[in-house]
């Protein structure tokens, strides 16, 4: 149950993310039709650029000092996810999207002892729908706008008009 429930939110979110930034970036989209082995890569890159869940929040358990500044024990703190996936220090040119960055280390699973536990389970869906819409489809565009979904944590669509155009080789 907690497989099914805790991350079904953020994993459809995360793959109208990546279509999103497909149908926005189309010379993205042609590098993974031209080398399919960039699926699993592709998908982190999508989550370290845009993140379905932008933010956590967590309470610190005893007194610690992070940065120079004390914090008590059980005081809220929130942690900008994807602010860290845009941190210049760690990623060359933070704001561009590119499929061929090796993403790993980016924050959208969290890391440590408060990492995903479904994280492979997420990934292993998105590689399956990547893998069959890269063998179908030649590309994506915007047919309309899109319509983000208010929610208090998470980054996803209510909406999101896509043309697909069908890769007519794969027939």
């Amino acid at each position: 149950r907690v497989f099914l429930t805790a991350a079904l939110d953020t994993t459809i979110y995360g793959i109208s993310l990546a279509l999103h930034a497909f149908a926005t970036h189309p010379a993205q989209w042609q590098h993974l039709t031209d080398d399919p082995a960039l699926v699993r890569s592709a998908f982190d890159e999508v989550l370290r650029f845009t993140a379905p869940s932008p933010f956590i929040a967590r309470t610190t358990t005893c007194e610690v000092e992070i940065g120079g500044t004390r914090l008590g024990a059980d005081e809220k703190v929130v942690l900008f996810v994807a602010a860290a996936n845009r941190d210049p220090r760690r990623w060359e040119k933070p704001d561009e999207f590119d499929i061929r960055r090796k993403a790993t280390g980016h924050m959208a699973f969290g890391t440590g002892v408060h990492g995903c536990v479904g994280q492979m389970i997420a990934r292993l869906e998105a590689e399956v729908v990547f893998n069959a819409l890269v063998r179908r489809v030649r590309g994506f565009e915007l047919d309309g706008v899109p319509v983000p979904r208010p929610t208090n944590w998470l980054r996803g669509f209510a909406s999101l008009p896509l043309k697909v155009s069908r890769d007519d080789r794969a027939l």
